[in-house]
């Protein structure tokens, strides 16, 4: 076994064990249509997170935490697969609602790319 594919086994279980990553349901953000994510943004999202994502929305600055900012450094930290689980179930202890179920499949992968958009 030739060291780099050791690595590759020991990396692939320590991110298993992490719960990082399943090989389960994420098709991320390469499928999802940024135009389409732009107008479920601006539906379902602009109100917090303002629309350069910014977390400056006419909500997202009275909310107690404040909405994420996703041009931060912190938010520019999050990978395409932690953003996706926060669309879909939502953050904990923020105002941050599940949108699966809410929006289909198609809109949360769009969404996601509109978002990782505004990150640049």
């Amino acid at each position: 076994m030739t060291r780099a594919y050791a690595l590759l086994i020991a990396s692939t279980c320590a991110l298993m064990t992490l719960g990082l990553w399943s090989g389960v349901h994420h098709v991320l953000a390469a499928g999802g249509n940024t135009d389409k994510g732009k107008a479920v943004y601006g539906t379902n999202c602009v109100a917090c997170h303002g629309p350069q994502g910014k977390g400056d929305g006419p909500i997202g600055k009275t909310l107690k935490p404040p909405a994420a900012d996703f041009t931060s450094a912190a938010g520019k930290q999050k990978s395409e697969a932690e953003l996706l689980k926060i669309i879909e179930s939502g953050q904990p202890k923020t105002s941050m609602m599940a949108w699966k179920g809410r929006l289909s499949d198609e809109q949360l992968q769009d969404v996601l790319a509109y978002v990782l958009t505004l990150r640049m």
